[in-house]
Formats: structure tokens, sequence, C-alpha cells
């Protein structure tokens, strides 16, 4: 009797966690996709209008060449920063996590991870491709150029590369402390790659809304399939 009381106890508490992560999936993924709706409406236009001013007065350019703001050295600052969501350092870190996953023997997990990173990059492809002024002739450029400036491709795939490592570490880490840090840390790095992309001038504010909220729209879709997937399961 005492065994019967405390699997309903379980199952009352899996349920009402179940939905909390549903709610909140469904919150991000509203939120998000409402943020990336001003932006391609142009609504966040007059903030980025305004950034760029008080950059440019309180920065100016670094030469009279040149469309960056700061002095060289904030400049190579920046640069830094912004390498940490660069395709090549991106997909360096893929493969190394990969790896990890491919020697752990975490079949399961090395799939998912692709999954949510690759799937992340082929819709910010699209994405860049549809916003083109103007398209590449040559399929290699596609991959090689900046096709389009809208929506940031270092954010978007920072927030995708970053987050989805993020969550697979928190779900090894017990304490809440621990997993509170590597999300707060997590969204600190972001947070300074989105900054870099600003000040050095390389994106506009806007752009840089638009690549976060498109990286939190496609975290947010994974979300819910992971928890529509693992439910089903778990039904039958």
């Amino acid at each position: 009797m005492q065994e019967s009381s405390t699997l309903r106890h379980k199952y009352h508490y899996d349920h009402n966690l179940e939905r909390k992560k549903k709610y909140w999936a469904f919150f991000f993924l509203s939120f998000s996709l409402l943020l990336f709706l001003f932006t391609l409406l142009g609504l966040t236009a007059e903030y980025s209008d305004r950034i760029n001013e008080l950059l440019i007065y309180q920065l100016g350019y670094t030469n009279k060449w040149s469309t960056n703001f700061g002095p060289s050295w904030f400049l190579h600052i920046n640069n830094n920063l912004s390498s940490l969501g660069s395709a090549v350092v991106l997909l360096s870190f893929l493969v190394i996590a990969a790896g990890f996953y491919k020697i752990s023997k975490q079949r399961k997990r090395l799939n998912k991870f692709l999954s949510v990173v690759i799937g992340g990059g082929i819709i910010m492809q699209i994405l860049k491709i549809i916003f083109a002024e103007e398209l590449p002739y040559e399929p290699i450029e596609f991959f090689t150029t900046t096709v389009s400036a809208f929506p940031s491709g270092h954010i978007m795939m920072a927030t995708i590369f970053y987050f989805t490592l993020a969550v697979f570490i928190t779900r090894w880490q017990r304490k809440k402390k621990l997993r509170r840090f590597t999300l707060i840390a997590t969204s600190s790095l972001i947070l300074l790659i989105a900054a870099s992309r600003i000040l050095s001038g390389a994106h506009t504010f806007t752009e840089v809304l638009a690549g976060w909220s498109a990286g939190m729209v496609w975290l947010s879709c994974c979300w819910l399939l992971e928890r529509y997937i693992k439910n089903n399961k778990s039904v039958v």
C-alpha cells in the first residue's frame, strides 16, 4: 500500500515537472518568435540607429577607411570575442564534443547534439538566403562569403551551440547551484559575443537580436520535440 502511494506521488511529481518544462518551452518559443518578428518588421531599427550614433560619438571609427568602431586594440579584443561564434571555432568544438560522445559510447546524446547544431546551421543558412539582397553565383560562395548580415550568423550559431552544450552538461550535474552557474556562464558568454559584434560594427543591434531570437526559436522547437518524443515513449 505504501509502495503504491509512493509510485503515485512520483508519477504526480514527474507529470508536473514535464508540464512546467512544456510551458517554459512554449514561453521561450513565443517570446523569441515575437522578437524575431519585431526585427523583421523593422521595429527595432530605431534602437540600432541610436546605438550606432552613440558608438560613433563615443568611440569614433578605427580609421578613415574603416566602418569599425574604436581604436585598434579595442577592435582586436572584439574580434577575439567574436571568433568564439565563428564557423571555424564552433566546428572545432563540435568535432571535439562529438568525439567525446563517440568515445564514451553515448550514441543517443551524440545524435541529439549533432541534430540540433547541424539543423540550426541549415536553418541559419536558409534564413540568410531568404533575406539576402543578392545571391552569390558560385555555390561555394554560400559557405565562404557573407550571404546576408540578417540575421547574425555568429550569434545564432553561438546561441544554438553553447546553449545545447550547456543543457547537456547540466543533465549530468546533480547540484542546482552548478546547473545555474553553467547556464549563467553560457548566457554571459553569448552576451559577450553579441556585444562584440555590435561594438566592432560588424552587425547592428537589430541583426544581433534577430540572430539570437532565431537561435532561441530553433532551440525551443527542439526542446518541445524532445518532450513530445519522451512523453510518447513513457506512455507506450
